[in-house]
Formats: structure tokens, C-alpha cells, sequence
């Protein structure tokens, strides 16, 4: 990495930052803090641009960092305090910022070889909520999430910082047109469940959901959570295979859409034995 010396806030490379956390460059998403900033090196992430400042030589782990983004054949800017500020994403920044390439999948690349288990985040507006159910997603064990068209981006700041890393790991696919993914299910013999209060009137009838933890979730499964403010579209609904709810008690209508997706994720881990694929790797490695 080679590093210039940058204290001007209208520097063309200063510029680039903010027009690519805007999102102005769709190629590229930027990444901010030290523990973000390892976990794309550790993913094996193609840096293009980092921007740091003297506040990264305060911790062992920052000059740590430092000394690995060395090895990286990336351009490197040293900024005043005044610059990161005209940069960064947050309130107090963490004193080092990057660009990076934005992670691509097809939707077709999450049906090979079939998974087991998928995440569709459908319509969700909220990133972090969509961040948490990301980092949900991957410790559960899911092989990997969709996003629907007008879902928010699953690698803007706030659903990056709150998947914690977990969005440059999870297999993600983005902007799908729901009729392709389900599509892409029903091909390979994935059950779609949808997460649905009980007993709800649609289009003048009454759609009826089961308790989730009476659903045998041990089956090749999408698990589809809808919209914080509208819920499941319903055209979700008319190719649902099953419908799921979260009892509750008193009056509570509903739950977080990241909590929701927190109970039905772990509860398909816990009915598999929390049998990961990594860890079903390793058993067939070691037999």
C-alpha cells in the first residue's frame, strides 16, 4: 500500500469516499472501523482505497491492522482529523475507512449445489434490521440470504456495522425479483415458510399459520420475513408452502423483524442438532 498525504477536504480521492458512501459507485461499498476493516481482509476482500488517521496508531489492534493493510496493493491516504470527518459514516470515527468491491452473487449460484436452508429478507427497509438477521443468518448455520427487490442494501454502513462482518462471509443475493426466487425453490425442492401472524384476513379470506415450534424445519427450507411496516407481500403468501408464527402473550402484535427471524433461525438450528455444514466438513474429513 502506498500512502500520500491528503489534509484537503475537496481532494478528488476524499471526494470519491463520500460519493461512494452515498452510494454514487455501486461496484464499491465502504467499509469503516477497525473491526469491519478485518473482517473483509480475513474474507479476502479486494481493497482499492484506504484512508486513515494518527488515531489508528492509539491500540495495538489498529496498528496491528495497519501493519496487514501494508501487504495490500491498495492506494493509501495518511488524512487530518478534519478530512476523516468529511469521510466517515459515524459520529466518532473509529480513525480508518476503506473502499471496497462490492460483493456479487447470482441467485442461481445460491441453488449450487441445493442448500438446505435460506433467508429471504423480502421488502425489509430497516438495515439493521436487515444487518442483524445477516449475522443471524450465518452463526444459525444458513447457507446463505436473499434480498427482494426494494430491500435496503444489504452493504450500506449501517447493515454492514450490524451484521458485524457476517455480510462479507454469508453468501448474499441481491435485488431478486420474488417470482425467481421462487422459482428457484420450488426447482430444488426447498419448502417456502413465511412468517405470518395467526388467523389474518388477505384479500377477504382467512389465512391460517401454524405455531413454529410444532414445523418440522429439519426439511430443505426459505424462510421468508416480510416488510417491518406492510409485512409479507402477497404474492409470498399465495406460494408459501407453510405459513409460521411466534406465539405471544397479553396484547403484542408482533416482534422485531430481526428478533422474529432470531427464533426461527435457531430454532431449525436446534431441531438439526446444530449440525453447521462446517461442521459436518470436518466429520466427513475426519472420517
Amino acid at each position: 500500500m502506498l500512502v500520500e498525504k491528503i489534509t484537503s477536504r475537496q481532494n478528488p480521492l476524499v471526494k470519491r469516499f463520500r460519493r461512494v458512501r452515498n452510494g454514487g459507485e455501486y461496484h464499491l461499498v465502504m467499509v469503516e472501523g477497525v473491526r469491519l476493516l478485518e473482517e473483509a481482509l480475513s474474507a479476502g476482500r479486494h481493497f482499492e482505497s484506504v484512508a486513515f488517521t494518527s488515531d489508528l496508531d492509539s491500540t495495538d489492534r489498529g496498528l496491528a491492522l495497519k501493519n496487514d493493510l501494508r501487504n495490500v496493493a491498495c492506494r493509501g491516504a495518511y488524512v487530518s482529523q478534519h478530512v476523516m470527518e468529511a469521510i466517515a459514516d459515524t459520529e466518532h470515527p473509529q480513525g480508518i475507512v476503506a473502499l471496497i468491491s462490492r460483493p456479487y452473487l447470482e441467485l442461481a449460484a445460491l441453488f449450487t449445489p441445493s442448500p438446505r436452508m435460506l433467508v429471504v429478507a423480502d421488502a425489509l427497509q430497516d438495515p439493521g434490521n436487515l444487518g442483524t438477521i445477516i449475522r443471524t443468518a450465518e452463526a444459525a448455520g444458513a447457507n446463505g440470504l436473499i434480498t427482494t427487490r426494494g430491500t435496503v442494501d444489504p452493504f450500506n454502513g449501517k447493515a454492514l456495522r450490524a451484521s458485524m462482518g457476517s455480510a462479507f462471509r454469508l453468501p448474499i443475493a441481491t435485488d431478486a425479483r420474488r417470482s425467481e426466487v421462487w422459482a428457484q425453490c420450488h426447482d430444488h425442492g426447498m419448502k417456502i415458510v413465511v412468517a405470518h401472524p395467526p388467523s389474518r384476513r388477505i384479500d377477504k379470506k382467512t389465512v391460517e399459520s401454524r405455531p413454529y415450534s410444532s414445523v418440522d424445519w429439519t426439511v430443505p427450507m426459505a424462510i421468508v420475513v416480510g416488510s417491518e411496516a406492510h409485512g409479507i407481500a402477497s404474492d409470498a403468501l399465495a406460494e408459501a408452502d407453510l405459513l409460521v408464527h411466534i406465539p405471544m402473550s397479553g396484547t403484542v402484535e408482533s416482534l422485531n423483524v430481526s428478533t422474529a427471524a432470531s427464533i426461527l433461525l435457531y430454532e431449525a438450528a436446534r431441531q438439526r442438532q446444530f449440525r453447521f455444514e462446517q461442521n459436518l466438513a470436518e466429520e466427513a474429513r475426519q472420517t
